[in-house]
């Protein structure tokens, strides 16, 4: 066997041991090693990088399926997809008809729809989570609405959540550099993703909760006692000293700043998962 037959080959063995992998999960607090996949010959363990590869090759398939049947001409309807998460956007009235064509092309393909994480949502009255961004009714300054993005809940308690471990007391043995320049890439990715929509104040809220983080690991680590901990560690320190990331204060510094706002009055959209 050589040449493309091979090379098929062996893009079929790597996949096939990406699937059967023995994987470790944490299950009562004690590891336990399995390999469920290779056992019920479904799914993929959970966190695969054959997983994102894999969604592709079966949403390519429904999405041409949803073209060549005419769903979304006869819907208005767009996909919009990344790896397993998809939102198929329409006009009003048509969501109901969407989720039921959607999951009747997702059985043909062999895929069971996750109900738990699939809604119909109907906009702008109501909002829902896509890839971390929430999106729904927004406000400009003028006090006008628009449909757009911010981002969502979730987003912000992974962050906080990232921050808060990264300045646990546990960590005080570090040097104070290393510590800083681990924050200052959590803070650049996290700012470099959510650029879209009123995210200020959101900079805003991680700005200060990372000082105050920093300034409480500071104390803990030189056992500093008896003064105030802003004097000890003013911005004047944390931002020229030690070269603590600062998020943006306005708009324009946000680097790849997008001004999009939808003018929609209404819509329905219908976010799903396959499991």
């Amino acid at each position: 066997m050589s040449g493309p037959a091979y090379l098929g080959w062996q893009v079929l063995r790597l996949i096939k041991q990406w699937l059967e992998v023995t994987v470790i999960e944490r299950i009562d607090g004690k590891p336990r090693r399995t390999n469920e996949a290779k056992h019920t010959h479904r799914g993929s363990a959970q966190g695969s990088v054959i997983s994102p590869l894999l969604a592709n090759v079966y949403f390519r398939r429904f999405i041409l399926a949803w073209e060549k049947f005419g769903y979304a001409r006869r819907l208005h309807a767009r996909i919009v997809n990344y790896a397993d998460d998809m939102v198929i956007c329409c006009r009003p009235g048509s969501g109901e008809q969407a989720m039921v064509l959607m999951s009747g092309l997702m059985a043909r393909l062999g895929l069971t729809v996750n109900e738990e994480k699939t809604a119909l949502v109907k906009l702008p009255e109501q909002t829902f989570d896509f890839l971390g961004y929430n999106l729904g009714r927004q406000y400009d300054r003028h006090g006008k609405t628009y449909i757009g993005t911010q981002p969502s809940k979730g987003a912000m308690k992974s962050i906080i959540g990232k921050i808060h471990d990264e300045t646990a007391i546990s960590m005080t043995w570090d040097t104070v550099e290393h510590r800083i320049v681990e924050l200052n890439s959590i803070l650049r990715g996290w700012a470099g993703y959510f650029d879209q929509g009123p995210v200020l104040k959101h900079y805003r809220i991680l700005q200060r909760y990372t000082e105050r983080r920093i300034r409480r690991w500071l104390v803990k680590k030189h056992k500093r006692r008896g003064r105030s901990v802003y004097r000890l560690y003013p911005d004047a320190f944390l931002y020229g000293k030690l070269g603590l990331h600062q998020s943006p204060v306005r708009m324009a510094d946000v680097s790849s700043a997008k001004a999009y706002r939808s003018r929609t009055k209404a819509g329905c959209v219908s976010s799903a998962r396959p499991v």
